[in-house]
């Protein structure tokens, strides 16, 4: 489960670690995602920060995963252990240098997707657009016993009377290839409809996803994360959706096409491709279209010259 226990979730409200949510909150190349006993504060795809519960309820563990240091100068990291709110601030002290040492890292070892993809939540979720936007994006990176799933989301239309409606809105998937070379392989389009319907045939699996959604999203939403002003009260029975993403796909190719006229049998969730918004990152109902209308309606892009 990913919601936080009561505890955890105050810290990051009003608490010693309130000053991590303001800092996320203000600045918009970070984004903050739930992990049951702990958070990660991701900066460009990359985990910046590591912030876990310690046993005794009463501190907290913050770490940096020291391979970024790899391609750069390391910085003096605080200590990891941290009580108060001065621990907290000297963490915060060192995240520019900590954001460079990432910033190296990722102009060598790209992590392309996962830039697009924390893109794509703040603009639909906290961005200035977002209130008008038809999709919330509830977790990234969730990890199940049928692979990774890239982000997990909501459809819930931005039309005032279906806003005022908290319950009964569909359960997405989200998948996000960056470029032709992504699309096909062990972790290509066709994988991952494999491993969604895998996922989602065990109703319990589906249930459980649903009812973690539900908690992530509320908790959230209490912590400014989200931009909705109602909260969620649970999803509906309609088939979830696996929402293919495609990052700068080059229409000079045929691979797109080829992959998407031999996907797969998806008897459990049904499939549709996110159009842009111009070229925003607002996901718009307007913009998802099913394979069959994109294949039709966007020819010149799928197909190759």
């Amino acid at each position: 489960m990913r919601t936080l226990n009561d505890s955890f979730l105050e810290d990051l409200k009003c608490g010693m670690l309130k000053p991590l949510t303001d800092t996320v909150i203000t600045d918009t190349s970070l984004c903050l995602e739930l992990r049951g006993n702990y958070i990660n504060i991701y900066y460009r795809g990359g985990n910046l920060l590591k912030v876990q519960a310690a046993k005794d309820a009463t501190s907290y563990r913050i770490s940096f995963d020291r391979k970024y240091f790899k391609t750069g100068d390391a910085v003096e990291l605080p200590c990891t252990q941290v009580q108060d709110g001065d621990g907290i601030e000297q963490w915060l002290n060192v995240t520019p240098g900590l954001k460079r040492a990432i910033d190296n890292y990722l102009a060598k070892t790209r992590k392309d997707e996962r830039e697009f993809q924390q893109r794509i939540l703040r603009d639909n979720n906290f961005g200035s657009i977002a209130r008008s936007t038809d999709y919330y994006v509830c977790d990234i990176e969730y990890q199940s016993a049928h692979g990774r799933f890239d982000m997990i989301a909501v459809n819930w239309p931005s039309e005032p009377s279906a806003r005022k409606r908290p319950h009964g809105w569909r359960l997405i998937f989200v998948e996000v290839k960056h470029g032709d070379s992504a699309l096909e392989g062990s972790a290509g389009v066709h994988k991952h409809i494999e491993d969604v319907n895998k996922y989602v045939e065990n109703e319990d699996n589906l249930s459980q996803i649903k009812e973690d959604m539900v908690g992530v999203f509320n908790q959230k939403l209490d912590l400014g994360l989200i931009d909705c002003g109602k909260s969620l009260s649970g999803f509906g029975n309609e088939k979830p959706l696996l929402l293919l993403a495609f990052v700068n796909h080059d229409p000079g190719k045929s691979k797109l096409n080829d992959v998407l006229k031999s996907c797969p049998d998806s008897p459990h969730v049904d499939l549709a491709i996110a159009t842009a918004s111009f070229l925003g990152y607002g996901l718009y109902d307007q913009g998802i279209h099913s394979l069959e209308e994109a294949r039709q309606g966007f020819a010149k892009y799928i197909y190759s010259r």
